[in-house]
């Protein structure tokens, strides 16, 4: 009998324990953990000295005083020697433990094991995050892969790569490498709500820049457009771009939603424009697709 569950591939997962360093967790990340109710779970971010992104780690708050830094992906490495090299101008004390990790979306047949947004739970060896968008459960890699084995054998699926991308882009979701790049400013892409300035005296890495971006208003924001005609991104031989008077911006994610079917992306613009707005763009494919608009639409997940 299939189950309504679906798994992704493994990725490595880094989790870091930090305790009693509230000081060297308000240096390192823009949102105010702080703020965070014991056994809570919120995405953050990582900025260098100019405001740029270096990563999204998750935090779980496990105790008034103790917090757990969760890294995930190919990117953990370096994220963890930025955040070691941080502790060490707090002689804050950063324990690691390196795991596996698998996303996954559907309802987990697991006792003890249900999920709210935003929230962490250990159960069986294991803990489970739900991230709003997907949720991860992370543990040793004998245990992490076993539990998925068990459940792809009872009916769970298999999912895709490119399910994956198009579950993201509908999330609105940045990823590294395409919309997150040490250049790109959070405020540009989708990550406006884990940065935290009501602290003045808060002052984390990249806070100067970030905050005088904010208070000018005139960045660019990433937005979910949908296209007028569907078209397989396999085609293009150039990268869409949206047009807004007489300006290209070019998409940065892209994807085919065969069940639409519609094709969908990410793509910044600037503020003015709002969900709801139907632009010009420019689509160039091999054979040529007969696409001229696209609809701002609001995250779908």
């Amino acid at each position: 009998m299939a189950l309504d569950l679906v798994f992704f591939e493994k990725m490595p997962v880094t989790v870091l324990s930090v305790n009693n360093a509230e000081r060297f967790l308000a240096r390192l990340l823009t949102s105010d953990v702080r703020k965070m109710p014991v056994g809570g779970l919120e995405r953050s971010v990582m900025l260098n000295a100019t405001g740029g992104v270096i990563g999204l780690p998750w935090v779980v708050r496990k105790s008034l005083t103790d917090w757990d830094v969760v890294l995930m992906g190919e990117e953990a490495d370096a994220e963890e020697a930025w955040i070691r090299q941080v502790a060490v101008a707090f002689d804050a004390e950063v324990e690691g433990a390196r795991l596996s990790g698998a996303s996954f979306v559907g309802t987990l047949p697991v006792e003890g094991v249900a999920l709210k947004p935003q929230t962490a739970i250990e159960a069986c060896g294991l803990r489970f995050l739900s991230l709003s968008w997907i949720n991860l459960v992370v543990g040793a890699d004998e245990a992490v892969s076993a539990l998925v084995d068990n459940l792809l054998r009872a009916g769970a699926h298999k999912g895709e790569k490119t399910g994956y991308d198009a579950m993201r882009i509908f999330a609105r979701e940045p990823a590294i490498g395409l919309e997150l790049t040490e250049g790109a400013s959070p405020l540009e892409t989708g990550l406006e709500d884990a940065v935290d300035f009501s602290d003045p005296e808060r002052i984390f890495i990249g806070r100067a820049l970030t905050e005088a971006r904010a208070k000018a208003g005139n960045h660019l924001t990433m937005q979910l457009v949908a296209f007028d005609v569907a078209f397989d991104p396999n085609l293009l031989i150039e990268v869409p771009s949206i047009l807004v008077e007489g300006q290209a911006y070019p998409l940065t994610s892209i994807a085919r939603v065969p069940e639409g079917p519609f094709t969908v992306g990410l793509v910044r613009l600037p503020a003015s424009v709002a969900i709801g707005a139907h632009l010009e763009c420019s689509v160039t494919t091999d054979p040529r697709t007969f696409c001229k608009g696209a609809l701002v639409v609001d995250r779908q997940i």
